[in-house]
């Protein structure tokens, strides 16, 4: 009799692959808990960065527009930004196609020239110096005047790098993608975990639903699990598309892989126009007309301002709206600053630039506008409360005392 019931519970328990799978699920979610938690919360909250910076404008977005007047050229607003605000370099701008829009600006602070003569001798970068705080300002298109700021820009700033290298460099960045490397090897090991023994009406419901009328740390326990499948595929996606940004080696296979080259930056470099002291540079407000009459479905352009006279080259944007890093119904190229023009660049380089924004998008969830962003910010919040729900179920089976087994002697 003894011997049968030994057998059953053999039969009943867990299996090897489930048990060195349950003991690197806990102690890899232990030691990697605090950096999933955090990076994918940042990631969670950049999701919506657009619609937040937006909101931030609040009314400075908005002038009213006097009759028959003529909005300033780009160059005199700018020239009338660095006027009212000195401490700041403007970087890009937006304008808007809408007469009631105001002008925006992307500015960052100027470091005192003292540090950028220092950082010069060591070898840093020569022509920024240490970085500045980013803003946005509005200012009235008409008059020229700063009506508006927000550092929401600046705050969106530090978490996407919060999110990609915690803000201490490589060896943030390295710790971010070991991090990531192991919360995919946890994805999988999750699934495995959750995979029932026999597929019944019990584990079913039990898989797939979490059970009503429950103590705190049952619920906790289902929503770890059931929750934690149903993100898994687009939390793998996730993963994956990230480590590609993360990893160089991963960027490089995924260009070659669809049809992209590594080396676009080199490449596009031959094609770019020659510095000429004798041309003159088309005028910003030129560049704004040019890319309006050809996209006119476009509402919003955007334009980098070059950091040296000798740039030849003007990265530019015209789209029905233009975000931080995204864009609706419009292009992004970069042009001629003589003529205006679009560079054409050889198809690989072409490609490089679209599968490099197509991972981009899949990952933070622009792929889909609205439905996508909310889609994806709804899988970083299971993510970020998966290392939390796993460490309470820990928690609380640690804190458990084993219960007290009585042996029924009568029958011996």
């Amino acid at each position: 009799m003894e011997k049968k019931t030994t057998d059953k519970k053999k039969r009943q328990g867990k299996s090897p692959v489930k048990k060195i799978t349950g003991w690197l699920h806990l102690w890899l979610g232990l030691v990697s808990g605090i950096i999933v938690l955090v990076v994918t919360l940042s990631g969670t909250m950049f999701v919506f960065c657009d619609e937040i910076i937006d909101l931030c404008g609040g009314s400075a977005k908005y002038v009213q527009a006097p009759a028959h007047a003529q909005k300033l050229s780009p160059e005199e607003l700018l020239a009338q930004f660095h006027q009212q605000v000195p401490d700041r370099k403007a970087f890009y701008f937006d304008t808007y196609k809408e007469a009631d829009r105001s002008f925006r600006v992307a500015s960052a602070t100027q470091p005192p020239k003292d540090k950028n003569k220092k950082a010069s001798k060591k070898g840093k970068s020569k022509e920024r110096g240490p970085r500045g705080v980013f803003a946005y300002h509005y200012l009235d298109p008409y008059t020229g005047k700063v009506i508006g700021s927000t550092k929401s820009y600046e705050f969106f700033y530090v978490v996407a790098h919060i999110h990609a290298q915690l803000l201490a460099g490589k060896f943030g960045k390295t710790v971010v993608g070991v991090a990531s490397i192991i919360f995919f090897v946890q994805l999988i090991g999750g699934l495995i975990l959750w995979w029932p023994k026999k597929w019944n009406k019990t584990t079913r419901t039990t898989a797939f639903k979490i059970k009503s009328g429950t103590k705190w740390r049952r619920k906790n326990y289902d929503f770890h699990n059931v929750f934690g499948f149903y993100s898994l595929l687009p939390a793998v996606f996730i993963t994956i598309t990230g480590l590609i940004m993360a990893y160089e080696i991963l960027t490089n296979l995924t260009q070659e892989a669809f049809g992209g080259t590594k080396d676009a930056h080199k490449i596009a470099e031959k094609y770019e126009p020659q510095f000429d002291p004798d041309k003159k540079a088309l005028t910003y407000a030129a560049f704004a007309d040019k890319n309006f009459r050809k996209f006119p479905e476009a509402r919003q352009f955007r334009m980098s301002i070059p950091r040296n006279d000798s740039a030849t080259v003007y990265h530019v944007v015209a789209a029905q709206f233009i975000g931080l890093k995204s864009l609706e119904k419009g292009k992004s190229m970069e042009a001629n600053k003589y003529t205006g023009e679009e560079i054409i660049y050889p198809e690989k380089v072409q490609r490089h630039e679209i599968i490099e924004h197509m991972n981009f998008d899949l990952h933070v969830g622009y792929w889909g506008g609205m439905f996508g962003k909310i889609f994806t910010f709804a899988i970083g919040i299971i993510c970020t409360s998966l290392p939390v729900t796993g460490f309470l179920i820990w928690w609380g089976r640690r804190k458990k005392t084993p219960k007290k087994v009585t042996v029924n002697l009568s029958n011996s």
